[in-house]
């Protein structure tokens, strides 16, 4: 990746028929090496934050 893919969604569990998991965005380029993106992976706690909000 590049300069440009920060937000971009890391999904595990993904299948062919477009469903995954949600579990990570690009946050930060490896400036030593450009090609490498990072994002911290979320837990349980980001879930619970996702669940509630979607409850309203």
């Amino acid at each position: 990746m590049s300069g440009g893919s920060s937000g971009g969604p890391w999904l595990a569990d993904f299948t062919t028929t477009g469903k995954g998991t949600l579990v990570s965005v690009n946050s930060s380029l490896d400036s030593l090496t450009p090609s490498k993106m990072y994002g911290g992976v979320w837990g349980a706690t980001a879930k619970k934050v996702y669940e509630r909000a979607q409850r309203g």
